[in-house]
């Protein structure tokens, strides 16, 4: 099995039905697990999601409430494994 870090590009088309390349990353998830792999993501890319999903639609935003994004935030969470953050990723050298 590998692991696969999914961008926050996927994760926000993953939860954007209206988004144009919503079939393909849903297509792509999909494929991916049904090989046996693993698609995980990360702290930063939750924290890059919740600022596109609340901001305002008018500067490219989807616009949501707390409450919507929360709710999104929780069924990532459901649905994919959140790799810890260690500072073993960001040493240089």
């Amino acid at each position: 099995m590998t692991r696969y870090l999914l961008d926050t590009n996927i994760v926000l088309r993953l939860s954007n039905p209206f988004d144009i390349q919503y079939d393909l990353a849903t297509d792509a998830v999909f494929n991916l697990t049904a090989q046996g792999h693993q698609c995980v993501i990360t702290s930063q890319v939750l924290i890059e999601f919740w600022v596109v999903a609340t901001c305002p639609a008018r500067v490219n935003g989807f616009g949501w409430s707390t409450e919507q994004a929360k709710a999104s935030v929780e069924q990532l969470l459901d649905r994919f494994p959140l790799l810890e953050d260690r500072l073993e990723f960001f040493q240089l050298g």
